[in-house]
Formats: structure tokens, sequence, C-alpha cells
């Protein structure tokens, strides 16, 4: 393998029959890199990440691991490896004999692979569960045997497909750390297919959003969330604010726009044509009660405790509901009391109606 991204694909299509499941995209994933390719069910992420191990081939485009087309080679030539959903242990075999299973079918010297299965053990934390079957661990043990596995052969790619979902809530967010920290030892370039929006953002460097077999936005976490390109993204990613309108004003790299809930000044960085009808994003952590520019008047429907911050759903004047996450404090509103909430025009992302 030459030196180049890890993975890359150029123009890659898939259809099956008359459903197109990936249409031209193209995205390089960086050696070292934590990539996660997010999106609905249906989006082509999975499709994707097949086309990447090899089980299957695309009808159009090209396909390179670290420089090499490996776009018409068979898995089992690509310097990559799959962890599955189902994690795919054998139930038959201890840990240690799963961990070993592809370094004995590559012919590994058996002192090699005891050193390697060893090493993988201490990765990923199971010393002492070594002679244990699958059916003899909880379900965080299962998913490390299955990660170890993985990346016993030293693969120049490592392919997740949703690899925390039969986790309860509190495991999952301790293995995203210790997924973490394991990429960052190894620089081993992972992409993870997930449709947690939450998990996504916690463990990737970048992330790609699918939308119908394409790319909507590829960023880093930050960028995706506090940038968005599209409503789509902004929706999918987080809780926010939609207000629509016409531009009645751009000037001073501002622009003001009418809505039925009020007239917006929202920052931009071009000014848009007078008259252009937008949608303007808000995140809800971006709003705040009282006084101030983009002023809205409502009143308080309901609101849930989070902990440290309290969720406000806010009904304004036209009838909508807006979102607003506050820290807890003493002076929270009730529900049923008359309020304001403003916003200022950095917070606010144009999009197209």
């Amino acid at each position: 393998m030459s030196a180049g991204p890890a993975l890359s694909f150029e123009q890659v299509s898939k259809r099956f029959g008359a459903t197109v499941a990936v249409d031209g995209v193209s995205i390089e994933i960086g050696a070292g890199e934590f990539f996660a390719l997010l999106g609905p069910s249906g989006c082509g992420k999975t499709t994707l990440m097949r086309i990447a191990a090899g089980f299957e081939t695309p009808d159009e485009g090209r396909v390179t691991i670290g420089g090499a087309d490996v776009t018409a080679r068979p898995p089992h030539r690509r310097p990559v490896n799959m962890m599955f959903q189902s994690y795919a242990l054998f139930p038959h075999m201890s840990v240690a004999d799963n961990v070993a299973f592809g370094l004995r079918r590559e012919g590994m010297a058996r002192a090699d692979v005891a050193a390697r299965v060893a090493e993988m053990i201490r990765l990923v934390q199971l010393q002492g569960m070594e002679t244990r079957r699958p059916d003899q661990l909880s379900g965080g043990q299962r998913q490390r045997a299955a990660l170890a596995r993985a990346l016993a052969r030293r693969p120049r790619l490592l392919l997740l497909d949703e690899p925390l979902a039969a986790l309860d809530r509190k495991l999952r967010e301790e293995t995203q750390f210790e997924l973490m920290d394991i990429q960052k030892r190894l620089g081993t370039a992972f992409v993870v297919v997930t449709h947690d929006q939450d998990e996504a953002m916690a463990m990737a460097d970048r992330i790609a959003v699918m939308r119908a077999g394409r790319i909507e936005q590829v960023g880093a976490p930050a960028e995706i969330y506090e940038r968005p390109r599209s409503r789509f993204v902004a929706e999918f990613i987080g809780e926010i604010n939609l207000f629509e309108g016409r531009v009645t004003a751009a000037r001073d790299s501002v622009a003001h726009i009418d809505t039925a809930e009020g007239a917006i000044a929202a920052n931009c960085a071009r000014a848009p044509e007078q008259g252009a009808r937008l949608a303007i994003a808000v995140r809800p952590e971006r709003m705040q009660f009282g006084g101030g520019i983009n002023s809205l008047e409502g009143v308080v429907h309901d609101f849930a405790y989070r902990g440290d911050r309290r969720i406000f759903r806010v009904r304004l004047a036209s009838g909508r509901l807006v979102r607003l996450s506050a820290p807890v404090g003493r002076d929270a509103p009730a529900a049923g009391a008359q309020v304001n909430i403003a916003f200022d025009p950095s917070a606010c992302v144009l999009l197209d109606a």
C-alpha cells in the first residue's frame, strides 16, 4: 500500500434495481482518523460501508485504501476488518480463540498468535476472561471481545456497523470513551456507521451526514452542529428552532427578515437578495429569557428537567412552539408565565427555505 488517505470514495454509486442506495459519493478519510457516517435508516450509509469492505461492488466510481485501488478486490484481499452490530462471535469458542481465529487462518506462528492475542486482550481490558465463551460475557464484554478480534490482524482500516447499539445508555457512553482511547493508541482509521447523532458527535473527528444516498455535509462535530449547511442537517443534528420569512433588507453583514413571529436580524456572510425566502435556524441554548435583539413574546407552555438545565417550550403569539434551554435557577418562569425570549443575530444560521 502506498501513502494516501486511509479510505477514499470517488464518485461511487450503487443501485439495487430501481433504488439508488448510494448516489455519486466522494469522501476522503485520513489515516488515523475517527470518521462517522451518520444518517437516518435507508440513507445509504451501511451500503457505503459494505462497499468499503468489499461485500458490495459499486456500479460506478472507485474505492481506494492507502492510495491503492481496491474497487474490484474481494474482502479477504483488503487491509480492512469489519465489526458487525451483532458482534458475530463464535459461540462455541473462548474469547482467546475468537481473537485468534483470523490470525490462525493467516498461518501465523503459534507463539506470535499467543503474543498478539495477549496484546489485544490487554488493549480491550478483558484480562482474566480469555477462557470464557460469549454467553458468559456481558454485552459490554462481548463488544470488547469483538473489537479485539477485529483489531488482531492490525487492519489499516476498521469499519464499525452500529457498534454500540446493543448496549444500555450508561455502558454506551463509557464504551464511547474506550473506543476513542483505543483508536488514538493504535492510530488505526475507524469508520463508524450510526444513526445516533450523540454517538457520532461524541466520538468522531469528522462526520458525514447522509440523506437519500448523498452526502449533505462533511465536517467536524462543532461545524456540523453550529453551522449546518442545509435544513435537513439542522433538523437532524440536535434540537433546532426554525423560522421562515422574507428578506426586507441586508446591510453590514446583517440580514433583516420578516417572519410570522416578528422581525428577525441574522448575521450573514453574504447579503441575500431582498425578497428572498429563507429559513432561520437557532439552537435552544442560544436563546434566553428577557429583552434584547430579536425579542419575541410568548407564554411558557411547559418545561422538562435535564439535570443542570431545563428545556422550556414557549408558545409565541403566532402559535409556534419554540424550545429554549436554560441553566437551572431560582428565577425560572413557571408554566403559563408571560415571557420575552431573545437571541443574538450571531446565533442565527440562514438556510434555504
